[in-house]
């Protein structure tokens, strides 16, 4: 061992122990507001308890319904919120850091019977949804579970992942499957705003992208449903992602800085003043993928660029009225330096360039104690352009295929929340969307094109909802809705009532139902496939395509086993009509693959997804957690021809474990050491044979469509790890993260792919193991 070497552990060694053997006792500002669950009315004169410290810490809220608790140690800390007339609510295992101010909204659910003592009340569901008018396959989560769970990099969507019910065919991509249905099902909001999907390297379509647009920085409590979710959600089939964006500090101004091998981060907050509850939030991230290249091949040809910024601007006006501003922008690329040659006689160049943009204004007027009215102006869009080039190296041929896809969307949605009682509550609204596309798909072979979309224009989707919930006892809770979606593109009009109920059935059992109608449009571009026609002219027959429609039917059962956590069953069948499938009895495939298809559709399919789920979980107590789940499912559509085939997403099961451990380090505790594991194991993806014999006469690569999504690849299993070290200081934190995905690097199957040249097939493998180092600081 040289000196130098020895010299760099001494200095390690000191440096740790430096850190670690902190003897001084800090801590931090915990503020928030305190509200009505229902109506988001601020709640006048709520305590606030610090719990398991002597002497006892409390303050109640203001007129306003602020607080603002001090000197609360660093640490894990878990806090009581009473409030005569509600019900207690105990926020548990918050994170309290060294360098930022915790900020709470602590939501409060009305008594149905009042009581004249204050009862401390066992701990309550982390995991409930916020919308309080949910019943099943709904839960919230919390910004520090998507910095937690291992693989999710930080990012919500990765990290739903782990939820009962749904999958991912893709390491390198950001999308969902929920219960077997299509990534392209689900429905993004934020701000209570519909948006496109927030990722770079996006294409409407196509592909859901890569890396997220929404960084931790900004994120408040957001929702998460896999069924039968509420009224007010229109234009989603599978699944609902209802994402908040929290707001700034209104006491100082707080900064962090973010570096690893995906790039940097930088966020700003802080208020306007020290008088005015009025704030702003700012995050900005750069990357290039340089670092991340060096150790694992992201791109043979190319290095992946993209960078988005975000911010909300929150604006108190008065006690009664707020507005806000927030935006979200991203662009990314992924282009060749050089034209790659792929064989003796062929090169090849892609270039691919993305941008996808969502903003809006939010406006929320407590018109009195009872009614809350929510208004919501927005613009939103995804652009993309996709070209990849085949040039013969000894002769002037060459053949393009283009993708340009230009969508965005003006919204306004308003909705008024009345609560009549304690009892009963009702909320209605609507949501008026113009939206603008601009697509062509095309290829050329020299100096022939063929057009497969051409089409610049605009169409309408009209939404409107209503919603009742009623408690008629603490035991029994009901909603009953109606949603309705007007689209001009097809001048389709549909109605989706919807159902649920909720029973508790003892303190710790509770049975929950919903049964509700759903329905989503396609991907814009499916719409304008040009057909030509015996003349030689074009059509576009799929913009007469019905909205597909699911019916989905929910029954779930909730066993708190534990005192912090549960156990959690739900059956569930979906019954989907108006499918679009090939109108052409001889090809077999359909929108529910999830893939676009260059053909006259007709909706005359149809679909079914059942499955049966169980949830383990035992929420973050005692510096640990641990959630277990298993899916088992069926999902098949009938094609044109009448048969019934598995659709890509039938993988059958998903069997899901991430559990984690954390450790209080220094004479004061004052550091964090953290480990989390994660093993996944889900049947394998799916594929259709080759049909050989046309292959073996003709030399054409074509698919046996009698035989569509019959082939099933090798189980794919993974193992996710990852570690951090959170050094708590006076008044700035550091935290040290390493994040390794695929630990075993195992050589999962992504496809199959027919070679030609030597009438085999060939395997592509997913991503290899992939170690993610990061550093931040906080001040």
């Amino acid at each position: 061992m040289t000196s130098s070497i020895k010299k760099y552990k001494v200095l390690s060694l000191l440096l740790f122990i430096a850190l670690c053997g902190n003897a001084q006792t800090l801590t931090q500002t915990v503020k928030g507001k305190v509200i009505d669950a229902t109506t988001g009315i601020p709640l006048t004169g709520a305590t606030i308890t610090l719990l398991n410290i002597e002497p006892s810490k409390a303050t109640i809220t203001d007129d306003q319904g602020f607080f603002l608790l001090e000197n609360v140690p660093v640490g894990r800390q878990s806090f009581i919120c009473n409030f005569l007339g509600y019900e207690d609510a105990l926020v548990s295992e918050i994170l309290v850091g060294s360098a930022k101010e915790i900020d709470l909204t602590i939501q409060l659910i009305e008594l149905l019977e009042q009581l004249n003592e204050v009862v401390l009340r066992a701990p309550k569901d982390n995991s409930r949804a916020n919308n309080n008018l949910a019943t099943v396959s709904a839960r919230s989560f919390s910004v520090e579970e998507t910095k937690r769970f291992p693989a999710s990099i930080s990012d919500p969507g990765r990290m739903a992942l782990s939820f009962a019910g749904v999958s991912n065919s893709d390491d390198t991509t950001n999308e969902i499957i929920i219960r077997g249905n299509a990534p392209n099902q689900l429905l993004w909001k934020i701000e209570g705003v519909e948006v496109p999907e927030p990722n770079h390297f996006s294409e409407e379509g196509y592909a859901p992208g890569a890396v997220s647009l929404l960084s931790t920085n900004m994120l408040g409590k957001s929702d998460f449903f896999t069924g039968a979710f509420p009224a007010e959600y229109g234009n989603a089939l599978s699944g609902v992602f209802d994402i908040n964006l929290r707001n700034g500090n209104t006491n100082k101004g707080e900064y962090a800085f973010q570096f690893g091998v995906l790039g940097t981060d930088l966020s700003l907050e802080g208020p306007f003043s020290k008088n005015y509850k009025g704030s702003y939030l700012i995050n900005y991230r750069y990357s290039t993928l340089t670092l991340l290249n060096q150790i694992v091949e992201v791109s043979d040809n190319s290095v992946p660029t993209f960078q988005d910024l975000s911010f909300k601007v929150n604006l108190p006006l008065g006690k009664k009225t707020n507005l806000s501003f927030w935006g979200i922008g991203g662009i990314s690329k992924d282009n060749q330096d050089n034209a790659e040659q792929i064989n003796i006689n062929i090169t090849e160049n892609e270039q691919f360039d993305s941008k996808t943009y969502m903003s809006g204004i939010n406006l929320t007027h407590f018109l009195n104690t009872k009614n809350t009215l929510d208004l919501a102006l927005s613009y939103s869009g995804n652009e993309s352009t996709y070209e990849r080039r085949l040039e013969a190296i000894n002769t002037n041929d060459f053949y393009t295929e283009r993708d340009l896809l230009s969508n965005s969307a003006l919204r306004f949605s308003a909705n008024l929340t009345n609560k009549f009682n304690s009892r009963a509550t009702l909320k209605s609204g609507l949501i008026l969307s113009q939206l603008f596309y601009n697509v062509r798909t095309d290829e050329t072979l020299n100096t022939t094109s063929d057009i497969t979309v051409n089409e610049d224009g605009n169409a309408v989707m009209g939404q409107f909802f209503t919603q009742s919930k009623y408690r008629f006892t603490k035991k029994l809770t009901t909603t009953v809705g109606l949603h309705a979606t007007y689209f001009s593109v097809n001048k389709n009009f549909v109605l989706e009532p919807r159902v649920g109920l909720e029973y508790k059935i003892h303190p710790k059992h509770t049975i929950s139902a919903g049964i509700g109608t759903h329905s989503r449009r396609m991907p814009l571009n499916q719409y304008f496939i040009q057909i030509e026609d015996q003349n030689g002219g074009f059509s576009t027959p799929n913009t007469d395509l019905d909205l597909m429609q699911a019916t989905h039917y929910i029954l779930g059962y909730d066993w708190r086993i534990i005192k912090n956590g549960h156990f959690k069953i739900e059956a569930y069948y979906q019954d989907i009509d108006n499918v679009g499938v090939v109108a052409d009895p001889n090809f077999t495939t359909s929108i529910v693959n999830g893939q676009f298809i260059n053909r006259e559709l007709a909706d005359i399919g149809k679909a079914r997804n059942y499955g049966l789920e169980f949830t383990f979980e035992k929420f973050f107590s005692r510096q640990y957690y641990f959630l277990t789940t298993t899916s088992l499912y069926n999902s098949k559509y009938k094609a044109a021809n009448g048969q019934w085939y598995d659709s890509s997403y039938n993988f059958k099961y998903t069997f899901n474990v991430v559990a984690g451990k954390e450790f209080s380090i220094g004479k004061t505790n004052n550091n964090i050491f953290g480990i989390n594991a994660k093993a996944l194991l889900n049947g394998g993806k799916r594929g259709t044979p080759i049909d050989l014999d046309e292959f073996d006469q003709t030399g054409i690569v074509s698919d046996l469509e009698e035989q569509r999504n019959t082939i099933q690849f090798e189980d794919y299993f993974r193992l996710d790890t990852s570690m951090y070290f959170r050094i708590n200081r006076p008044k700035v934190a550091h935290v040290i993260s390493l994040d390794i995905q695929n630990l075993t690097n195992r050589e999962n199957i992504d496809t199959k792919v027919f070679n030609p040249n030597t009438g085999t097939f060939d395997s592509e493998t997913q991503l290899n193991l992939l170690p993610l180092l990061n550093y931040r600081i906080e001040f």
